[in-house]
């Protein structure tokens, strides 16, 4: 508490009410004024009442602060007005903003006003003001037998996004995929590559199949081995990491182990360049097919083991 604070209430402490032939003795003391400035109140509902007093310019006076007790209202708040001076003395006022949930029919108040003299306080009151309730049921009225009035209209609401809630999500979800991804993050790239690395074989071999099968047609058959081949060179270079559509077919030979890889490459070789085709030419694309596939699972089975170097991209 300030030193201010203790000063007012040791002020209020020494304040006694006067009686009137007190007061009488001291003329150049008079009552304030205190009024409500409305006539009615309504429960619920706030009120002003005015209070000032004129007095001495040398006289120190206060009014009743937040601790004074403005029963049957409660204090909202106050505002003061500055003093003013002129030849009758000075005029101090202020005026309260009172509520009251009391259902008395009349309300009254009256305020004092403290007047510090040089050995003790005086407290002033205002003549006794009051205020009309104003009742919204009549009390000629019987309550019982009163309809409620109904009012079954629906009032449009229009929906609002609740971002906050959208926001908060958004950081669960990314906080639980970072959770994930930090505890199983090696097995789920490892799986993607496989299905990755699946998926580009399953291309393969659909195109391939198609285009043996194409060897069937008299005129494009040869324009059809040719396009199997360089697929299957294609395909063979991305799992070896080498540039197969560039080797002839002694590197070829080289770069490959299978003792029936030379027989099928020289069939298809003079299919394609000599025009000679035969059942031999079919058996050779089946060689190349098979031995795509064996290379296929062999580097699925590293990639499975966790060997990065495998190829796996499209």
């Amino acid at each position: 508490m300030t030193p201010k604070s203790l000063k007012y209430l040791l002020i209020i402490s020494l304040c006694t009410v006067i009686p009137l032939k007190a007061i009488a003795q001291i003329p150049s003391w008079t009552p304030p004024k205190g009024k409500f400035l409305s006539d009615s109140i309504k429960v619920g509902l706030p009120v002003k009442y005015a209070l000032s007093y004129r007095h001495k310019a040398t006289a120190d006076i206060f009014f009743p602060d937040s601790s004074y007790n403005f029963a049957p209202f409660e204090l909202v708040n106050r505002v003061y007005f500055p003093t003013t001076t002129d030849i009758n003395g000075s005029l101090d006022s202020v005026i309260y903003t009172l509520i009251s949930f009391e259902v008395s029919p009349i309300q009254e108040l009256s305020l004092p006003v403290y007047v510090r003299a040089k050995q003790d306080c005086t407290r002033v009151f205002a003549p006794m003001d009051k205020v009309i309730l104003e009742s919204i049921i009549s009390t000629e009225s019987n309550v019982d037998t009163m309809l409620l009035k109904k009012d079954t209209h629906l009032i449009p609401i229009k929906q609002q996004v609740n971002v906050p809630l959208i926001l908060l999500i958004f950081i669960a979800l990314a906080i639980l995929a970072a959770l994930i991804f930090w505890f199983f993050g090696k097995p789920i790239r490892r799986q993607i590559r496989l299905f990755n690395f699946k998926r580009r074989y399953d291309d393969f071999q659909k195109l391939f199949q198609r285009l043996s099968r194409g060897t069937d047609d008299a005129q494009k058959r040869l324009e059809n081995i040719e396009k199997a081949v360089v697929l299957w060179k294609k395909y063979i270079e991305r799992l070896e990491n080498k540039p197969f559509t560039t080797f002839t077919t002694k590197e070829i030979l080289d770069n490959l182990d299978d003792n029936r890889l030379s027989d099928a490459l020289r069939e298809i070789d003079a299919t394609v360049y000599g025009g000679v085709y035969s059942n031999k030419t079919i058996a050779s694309l089946r060689i190349l097919q098979e031995l795509a596939e064996g290379l296929y699972l062999e580097h699925r089975q590293e990639l499975a083991l966790g060997n990065q170097q495998v190829v796996t991209g499209n």
